[in-house]
C-alpha cells in the first residue's frame, strides 16, 4: 500500500484480492478454479493478468465485478468488499454485448438510470463519452452498422460513463483483427492516461500484457494461482505511451512471462 502524505497512514489499495478462492461443483464433483490469490493493485495503475486456458482468468475478474461470488476470502475496492456489481467498477467483454436494438448513444445511457433519472441529462452524459471515444459522428447508429473496433469502443465508453474507479477488461480486443487490435490498444492507453483510471486487463496475448501494463500477474492452473508478477519497467517511447516491441528489454520480459508459463503448465499441478 502506498503512504498518505497528509497522514502518513497506509491508503488503501484501489483493489485488493484477499486470499480469494473460488470452487464450483461440476457434475457432482467440487472442482477448485482459484486457489488463495493474494495481490494488491494501486490507483491509476494498469495491469494485465495471463496464464494458460482454464487457469480461472475470466472467473477472476467476474468475482472482481461482482458478477460472481468467492467461495473464500473476496475482493476489495478501497477496503470495501465486493458482493454486487456497481457503479465503482466498469465491465469491458470479450464479447461487445451491446443491444441491438438501441443506437450507440442509447447503448451508453442504459446503466445511467439511477445516476442520472432524467433523460436529457442522461442522454448528454452519453453524448460526452460516444465523443471520447471517437464516435460522435455515429450517435445515430445502430451496432449492425459498426466495425467491430468500433461497436468496442461503444462497449468502453458504456463502461466509463458511470464514472468508475476501475475499468475491468476480460480479452477485450482478442475478436479483432490486428490493425484493429493495435488502435484499440493506442485508443486505450490515451483513455487511461486521461482519466488516470485503475485498468486490469485480461489477455491470453502475451505481447499485448507487456505491450500496455505496468505490470503482469500470471496465473497458473489446476488450480488457479498466482504463480508470479513481473514489472514492466521498460520506459513508454511515444506519446500514445507505447513501447518498443523490438527492444531487447521488451523481449527479456516477454521471454520470462512465456518462460513462466510453460514450467508451471509442465508441472501439472
Amino acid at each position: 500500500m502506498l503512504a498518505s502524505a497528509e497522514t502518513g497512514q497506509q491508503a488503501p489499495a484501489k483493489l485488493a484480492f484477499r486470499h480469494l478462492g473460488k470452487t464450483f461443483l461440476v457434475q457432482g464433483i467440487l472442482r477448485q478454479a482459484l486457489r488463495d490469490i493474494n495481490f494488491e493493485i494501486q490507483t491509476g495503475e494498469f495491469v494485465a493478468i495471463v496464464g494458460a486456458s482454464g487457469c480461472g482468468k475470466s472467473t477472476l475478474i467476474r468475482i472482481a465485478a461482482g458478477l460472481e461470488q468467492a467461495s473464500e476470502g473476496g475482493v476489495y475496492v478501497e477496503d470495501k468488499l465486493v458482493v454486487a456489481p456497481g457503479n465503482d467498477r466498469g465491465m469491458v467483454f470479450q464479447q461487445f454485448s451491446l443491444f441491438p436494438w438501441l443506437t450507440v448513444q442509447e447503448n451508453v445511457m442504459f446503466g445511467l438510470q439511477d445516476q442520472y433519472p432524467d433523460k436529457k441529462e442522461r442522454g448528454e452524459v452519453a453524448l460526452t463519452w460516444v465523443d471520447r471515444v471517437g464516435l460522435g459522428q455515429f450517435t445515430g447508429y445502430y451496432p449492425k452498422q459498426l466495425s467491430g473496433g468500433m461497436q468496442q469502443r461503444v462497449a468502453i465508453a458504456r463502461a466509463l460513463a458511470p464514472g468508475p474507479k476501475v475499468l475491468l477488461m476480460d480479452e477485450p480486443f482478442a475478436a479483432l483483427d490486428a490493425q484493429t487490435r493495435s488502435r484499440m490498444q493506442r485508443h486505450l492507453l490515451e483513455i487511461w492516461r486521461k482519466l488516470k483510471i485503475t485498468v486490469v486487463f485480461i489477455t491470453h496475448d502475451l505481447e499485448e500484457a507487456v505491450l500496455l501494463a505496468d505490470r503482469v500477474f500470471v496465473l497458473a492452473p489446476n488450480p488457479g494461482r498466482l504463480v508470479a508478477t513481473l514489472p514492466v519497467s521498460i520506459p513508454r517511447v511515444t506519446d500514445e505511451l507505447q513501447r518498443d516491441k523490438y527492444d531487447a528489454s521488451f523481449k527479456d520480459v516477454l521471454n520470462n512471462v512465456a518462460d513462466l508459463l510453460v514450467q508451471h503448465e509442465a508441472d501439472g499441478e
